[in-house]
């Protein structure tokens, strides 16, 4: 039997998942049944509507950071909540990548959304298996998914990139201190600033308690490394405002190089998490590379 485009077209037509081809400016362009079902709006009335406009969880900036990694040939992966034509909000797991023409260039992305109903999750439920409750940050599940993804794309690329490993010094003693609901806003804080110190491709997470993680995009030279988890410190450590307390916060970070340090996500945290160690053994309010005496830039293998 001889494989054809048009029995690929069935498939898309038949598959029980949401597709979407849309332009890069976000515009739909064809939409399978079971995206029209889900959305509850047939396909003439989504074609030319920018998907952008139907997330609700999708910020401008998440839509724009999409687009540019779409057109950078990297693949995105995130949950999100759309309104259909009914009104009715739709909580999915979305997947998108870009397409190309003989020549290489991106001319379309194609978008695969799940329906998180198929598996009997809650939208509450399902927010809790990917975001930290407290800060809104990814968990550590969202971030191992993540990492497992940014090797796949580092190893297609050939950019490599760095994991961050974050810790909050003597944090027990806010708890002891000022009370659980005095440390609890500490982390809200400490989450705000370090999402805003890093690039929109960057991630940072919350695995728990006062430890942070972060995958810093396209870093394989260890001095750049360096150079972020400075900034960090100099945007996350100092004064904080806690129910009228003032406290001077430090912070140790550990890092570790993909693919100089490891091959898997596993070894690459647990490389910067003995980095951060380091950094607390040597002092605190400092950072340490998973290994220091290296600086140059570090090439695939």
């Amino acid at each position: 039997m001889t494989w054809r485009t048009n029995d690929l077209s069935q498939i898309i037509e038949q598959i029980p998942i949401g597709v979407a081809v849309t332009l890069p400016s976000g515009a739909i362009e064809y939409v399978n049944p079971h995206l029209s079902a889900m959305l509850r709006s047939p396909p003439a009335q989504l074609e030319g509507v920018d998907l952008g406009d139907l997330r609700i969880s999708g910020s401008s900036s998440q839509n724009e950071r999409m687009r540019r990694l779409l057109l950078a040939r990297e693949p995105w992966r995130e949950e999100a909540q759309f309104v259909t034509g009914s009104g009715d909000k739709l909580l999915v797991l979305e997947s998108a990548y870009p397409l190309r023409d003989k020549e290489g260039r991106v001319t379309h992305f194609i978008h695969f959304l799940q329906d998180s109903s198929l598996v009997e999750i809650s939208e509450p439920s399902m927010s809790a298996m990917f975001y930290d409750k407290l800060t809104g940050l990814p968990n550590r599940n969202l971030f191992q998914n993540r990492l497992s993804l940014a090797m796949g794309t580092a190893r297609r690329t050939r950019h490599g990139f760095a994991v961050l490993s974050a810790d909050i010094d003597h944090f027990k003693l806010v708890n002891d201190s000022l009370g659980r609901d005095a440390g609890d806003e500490l982390l809200r804080q400490v989450a705000v600033r370090m999402r805003a110190c890093l690039r929109e491709t960057d991630m940072v997470a919350r695995l728990g308690g006062d430890e942070f993680a972060a995958i810093l995009d396209r870093v394989l030279d260890s001095e750049i490394a360096a150079k972020i988890a400075d900034k960090l410190l100099a945007n996350c450590c100092g004064s904080y405002e806690l129910r009228g307390n003032t406290l001077h916060l430090t912070m140790s970070l550990g890092l570790s190089l993909y693919p100089r340090d490891g091959q898997e996500a596993d070894i690459l945290l647990k490389r910067a998490d003995l980095a951060m160690y380091r950094a607390k053994a040597t002092g605190r309010n400092r950072s340490e590379l998973r290994d220091p005496g290296r600086v140059r830039r570090y090439g695939f293998a």
